[in-house]
């Protein structure tokens, strides 16, 4: 009945009425950059914190110095300079999944989320047509957000109503899987909706002989014993 939606909704239209939770320097630097990194650095009484920003600096210029023959800056580095301005991107950082949620709801879209390792040397953005057979609709919206170092990426991929978000999602990981030489799922695990490998499917039975742990998981059967 739509009941479970009305906060969403709620939310999304209060959202143009309330003021940015970003400082406008942030946001600014939201708009002119395609790629952006939160870091967060701390001392540990050997000069840690003087041999990052020394690093730092030196990759900062070494970039916009290849950058400025054509005119353009491609690192621009802000720092947080009071606890108000690190309150706030750790809060963006963190209401980025379920704003995206709020977001489609309240435009009356569909939404899917999906997560996936890249290896990590490489890892190019997976392409949402990864060959002229595939059918797969672009999304109206699309975020990545990664967790840098590990290099696990999660997407938010927003559909018009009417789109089988089921095929679109599987275009996505075979992309994923075949051009980007990674592995989707990732973090959050095969559940029951994905398919595991067949040596992670192996492993799965013997370790849980009765398949009472996860009944279901990875595409094996949830009947005891995994019986067909």
């Amino acid at each position: 009945d739509g009941s479970d939606l009305w906060v969403d909704k709620l939310m999304h239209f209060f959202n143009f009425i309330a003021p940015a939770i970003l400082p406008s320097r942030f946001q600014k630097a939201g708009l002119e950059m395609d790629h952006h990194l939160i870091v967060t650095i701390g001392e540990y009484d050997d000069g840690t914190v003087d041999r990052f920003l020394e690093r730092m600096e030196r990759f900062v210029e070494e970039e916009n110095k290849k950058s400025n023959e054509e005119g353009n800056i491609s690192v621009l580095v802000n720092e947080c300079k009071q606890k108000s301005d690190e309150t706030s991107l750790s809060a963006f950082r963190f209401v980025a999944a379920p704003a995206f949620r709020t977001w489609c709801v309240g435009e009356g879209v569909q939404g899917v989320s999906v997560d996936y390792a890249l290896p990590n040397n490489g890892g190019e953005i997976p392409e949402l047509t990864p060959s002229p057979s595939d059918k797969a609709v672009i999304p109206l919206k699309r975020m990545r957000y990664s967790h840098f170092g590990c290099n696990v990426v999660h997407e938010d991929l927003a559909y018009d109503l009417g789109v089988d978000v089921h095929e679109a999602k599987m275009s996505l990981k075979k992309s994923v899987e075949k051009l980007s030489k990674g592995r989707l799922p990732a973090e959050h695990g095969h559940g029951t909706e994905y398919s595991a490998p067949v040596d992670t499917k192996e492993r799965w039975m013997k370790m849980d002989p009765s398949n009472v742990m996860n009944p279901g998981i990875g595409g094996l059967s949830s009947k005891k014993f995994y019986k067909d």
